[in-house]
C-alpha cells in the first residue's frame, strides 16, 4: 500500500523487493519524519505498481529507506513533474495538463 503524502520530499519505499531497478547512488540523503526518526538513503530506482483502475505507475527516483514504516508518494515531486494533483471525496487523482509531464 502507498500513502499520497504532501510533506514527503521524495517518494520513499522501505520494501527492496518493489524496484524493477535501484542502483546506490553517491548520495547520503537524511530523511526525517513526523515520528522523529532518522533515516539515510543511498539507493534510488524505480517502482511499477498496478492501480486500481487503469494503467500501471512507474515512479522514478524513488529512495530505498530500510527504517521506513510505510510507502510514500511525494505530491511535491509529482507536482514538479508536471502533475496536477487532485483530492476529491477521499480519492486522489493525477492530472497531466501540461504538454510533456515527465514519468
Amino acid at each position: 500500500m502507498w500513502y499520497i503524502d504532501s510533506g514527503a520530499s521524495f517518494h520513499m519505499t522501505k520494501n527492496r523487493k518493489s524496484f524493477s531497478h535501484l542502483k546506490e547512488k553517491d548520495m547520503h540523503v537524511q530523511i526525517e519524519l513526523g515520528d522523529d526518526g532518522q533515516y539515510v538513503s543511498r539507493r534510488v530506482g524505480i517502482v511499477i505498481f498496478q492501480r486500481d483502475l487503469g494503467n500501471s505507475v512507474h515512479l522514478r527516483d524513488v529512495l530505498y529507506v530500510s527504517g521506513l514504516r510505510q510507502n510514500l508518494v511525494s505530491v511535491a515531486t509529482l507536482e514538479d513533474k508536471g502533475y496536477d494533483v487532485i483530492f476529491n471525496r477521499g480519492k486522489a487523482y493525477l492530472q497531466c495538463l501540461a504538454y510533456g509531464c515527465k514519468k
